[in-house]
C-alpha cells in the first residue's frame, strides 16, 4: 500500500455503455473536488497522456469509469509502465456495457452518489487482489493487459453479442443469456454443421500447453482464461482447485449434450463433475494455438503467425470493492 496521503484519480469514457450517462453524472459531481484528478476522455488516443498525468499528480487510487476495453486498456498502459512509483488501487465502476471484470472485482454500489462520495473520502473496507493475464504476442503486436481472454466459440459469441444485442440497446447479463439461449436453441432444433458461421458450436483447432506439458489438442469448442473468481452469469466453469493464478478451461467438441452438462459445467464448483474430454487447470503461464480471433475483456485481437499465443501472469493489483 502507498504510503503517505492518498490521492484520487477519475477516468471517464463518456462513449462507454452505450453512452449510458453515468459517467458524465459521476464526472459533474466531482468537479472542482480538491484531491481529485478528474479526465473526461475525449479520444481515446490521448489516454496514455492521461495515465502519465494521473502518476504525475500522484494518485494512488484510480476510479475507471467505463467499460471491459477501456479498463483493460488502462492496465496494460499501468502494467508496461505508466509512471506510477507504485501500482493505484483500482475501483472498477460498472458503466459499460458488459461489464464482466467489475461484476466480480468492482465497486459494489451502483449508486452515482455513494460513488461519488466514495472517492471523496477513499474509506476503503473492502479489497481484493488480482493478476492481470498478460498477452505477450498478439498477431498484432500490442501487449495487452486484461482478466479474461478466450478463442474458439468464445470469441465468436461475444462478438455476436456486441453486435446482435449490445449494439441495440440490449445489455449485460441480459445479453449473455440470450446469446447463451441462442447457442443452446440452434444446438438442439438443428443438425450440428461445422461449416455454417451462423453456429458457435462449431470446430476450431486450438492447442494449448503449460508447464511444459501439452494439455489438449485437436477439435475443441472453446479456451477460456482467466483471473476472475466468476464470470458472467456469476458462473465459474474451472474444476482441480484454485492452485494458479491463471484459471483456463477448454471444453471439447464435438459438444458434450448440452442439457446434461450446462449446468454441471457453469455452477458445479471445484469438485463437480465434468464433461468428458474437457481439460481444466491453473498455471502461471500457458500457450494457446489457435487459428481463431482472440477476445481480451471484450476487445478482439488476431492470433500470432506461426506460434501460440503466449499468456503469463501479470501484476497484481488491488481492486477496490467498497
Amino acid at each position: 500500500m502507498t504510503a503517505g496521503p492518498r490521492h484520487a484519480g477519475v477516468i471517464v469514457n463518456p462513449l462507454s455503455g452505450r453512452g449510458n450517462g453515468k459517467g458524465q453524472v459521476l464526472a459533474e459531481r466531482l468537479r472542482g473536488c480538491a484531491g481529485v484528478s478528474l479526465c473526461l476522455l475525449d479520444r481515446f488516443e490521448h489516454l496514455e497522456d492521461v495515465i502519465g498525468r494521473m502518476a504525475r499528480d500522484g494518485v494512488t487510487d484510480l476510479f475507471i469509469s467505463s467499460g471491459d476495453g477501456t479498463a483493460q486498456e488502462i492496465l496494460t498502459l499501468i502494467a508496461e509502465g505508466g509512471g506510477f512509483r507504485a501500482l493505484p488501487r483500482i475501483c472498477l465502476l460498472p458503466h459499460g456495457t458488459t461489464n464482466l471484470s467489475a461484476n466480480d472485482l468492482g465497486f459494489r454500489s451502483h449508486s452515482i452518489a455513494a460513488q461519488s462520495d466514495f472517492v471523496r473520502s477513499l474509506n476503503a473496507s473492502a479489497l481484493v487482489t488480482r493478476h492481470t493475464i498478460r498477452c505477450a504476442n498478439p498477431g498484432d503486436g500490442k501487449v495487452r493487459h486484461g482478466m479474461f481472454v478466450g478463442t474458439g466459440a468464445i470469441a465468436v459469441a461475444t462478438q455476436h453479442c456486441q453486435q446482435a444485442l449490445n449494439d441495440r440497446g440490449v445489455k449485460g447479463q441480459w445479453a449473455v443469456a440470450k446469446t447463451l439461449l441462442t447457442a443452446v436453441g440452434k444446438y438442439h432444433f438443428a443438425a450440428p454443421d461445422a461449416d455454417d458461421p451462423e453456429r458457435f458450436d462449431r470446430p476450431y483447432a486450438i492447442a494449448v500447453a503449460a508447464g511444459g506439458r501439452r494439455m489438449t489438442e485437436g477439435a475443441q469448442l472453446l479456451q477460456m482464461s482467466t483471473t476472475l473468481d466468476t464470470l458472467l452469469l456469476n458462473c465459474s466453469p474451472f474444476w482441480g482447485g484454485k492452485t494458479g493464478p491463471i484459471r483456463t478451461t477448454v471444453i471439447p467438441y464435438p459438444v458434450p449434450p448440452v442439457l446434461r452438462w450446462i449446468l454441471p459445467v457453469m455452477y458445479g464448483g471445484e469438485t463437480g463433475a465434468k464433461p468428458p474430454g474437457t481439460v481444466s487447470f491453473c498455471a502461471e503461464a500457458l500457450e494457446v494455438a489457435s487459428d481463431v480471433m482472440f477476445v481480451i475483456d471484450g476487445e478482439f485481437f488476431p492470433p500470432p503467425a506461426g506460434e501460440p499465443l503466449r499468456l503469463e501472469k501479470g501484476p497484481l493489483f488491488t481492486f477496490i470493492r467498497g
